[in-house]
C-alpha cells in the first residue's frame, strides 16, 4: 500500500518563490536518494485555503516514510547522508522560511499507482523524478463518497476500464486512487493530473462540446449512481521539477 502525504505549508507571500528553490535544490532531491518521490507541489487555486503551499510525497508504506523522518533508518544513514550532501545547504534553509505546516494520508492502491516509490540502499539507482506536466499544470483532487463501502470495487472497475482511460486519451494522467485512513469508510479519493485548467474545465465532465465514447458517458452516469456526494478542489502546480511529460 503506497503512502501519500499531503502536507500544506504557511509560507509568507515574499517567501513562496524561495520556498520552492529551496524545495528543488535541496528537499526534492533529498527525497530520491531516500527513495521516496514528490508528486505534485503547488497551491488551491480552487476549492482550498488560498495561502498554503502543498506538497504531495510518495512512500512505499509507512516504514518507509518513518525511515525518512530525523534520525530514522534512511536519514541516518551515514552513507545516504553522504550522497545528498550536495543539498543540505538549501535543504536545512527551508524551515527557517515555514510558519507552520500540516498534513493528511491518502493510502493509496499499488496496480493504479505508476510509481515505485521503495527504501534505498547506498548501492541502488537513484529514484526517477516523478512525472509532471510542469508549472501552470493542475491537479485535481476529488473526494467522494460512496452509497456504501461496498460500491467501493464497482466504482474502482467502472473508472478503471472506462473512464480514465478515455482521459488518458485526451491528455490527463492518473496520480493516485485510495482512501483517507482517518476518513469514512465509504469515501474514497483520486488525484488526476491536467495539462492546464482550461484541460481539466474541459475534460472534468461529459460535456456536449466534445463528448466522448457513448459507452463512456454511460459508465460515467453508472458511476454517478454510486456517489451519494463529491467534493473536490484543484492544485495549481508550481514547479517544474521532475521528468516533464510529452
Amino acid at each position: 500500500m503506497t503512502i501519500l502525504v499531503q502536507r500544506e505549508f504557511t509560507v509568507l507571500p515574499d517567501d513562496r518563490a524561495h520556498f520552492e528553490e529551496l524545495s528543488r535544490t535541496g528537499v526534492w532531491p533529498t527525497m530520491l536518494r531516500y527513495g521516496s518521490l514528490m508528486v505534485g507541489f503547488g497551491f488551491w487555486a480552487f476549492g482550498g485555503p488560498g495561502d498554503v503551499l502543498v506538497t504531495h510525497s510518495a512512500y512505499r508504506d509507512m516504514d518507509h516514510w518513518l525511515g525518512t523522518r530525523q534520525g530514522g533508518d534512511l536519514e541516518a544513514d551515514s552513507q545516504i547522508r553522504a550522497q545528498a550532501a550536495e543539498f543540505d545547504v538549501s535543504k536545512k534553509a527551508r524551515p527557517a522560511i515555514i510558519q507552520h505546516s500540516r498534513a493528511r494520508m491518502f493510502d493509496l492502491d499499488d496496480h493504479l499507482f505508476p510509481l515505485d516509490p521503495a527504501p534505498r540502499t547506498p548501492d541502488e539507482p537513484l529514484a526517477i523524478a516523478p512525472p509532471t506536466f510542469g508549472r501552470g499544470s493542475v491537479i485535481s483532487e476529488l473526494r467522494y463518497q460512496l452509497v456504501n463501502a461496498g460500491a467501493r470495487t464497482e466504482f474502482e472497475q467502472i473508472s478503471h476500464q472506462h473512464i480514465w482511460p478515455w482521459l488518458e486519451t485526451q491528455g490527463g494522467r492518473l496520480i493516485g486512487f485510495g482512501r483517507d485512513p482517518l476518513g469514512p469508510p465509504n469515501e474514497l479519493v483520486t488525484l488526476f493530473a491536467f495539462r492546464s485548467l482550461a484541460e481539466w474545465h474541459r475534460l472534468a465532465r461529459p460535456i456536449a462540446e466534445e463528448p466522448p465514447p457513448a459507452e463512456t458517458i454511460e459508465a460515467w452516469n453508472h458511476r454517478h449512481r454510486l456517489i451519494t456526494s463529491q467534493l473536490g478542489r484543484l492544485l495549481r502546480v508550481g514547479t517544474d521539477w521532475g521528468t516533464p511529460v510529452e
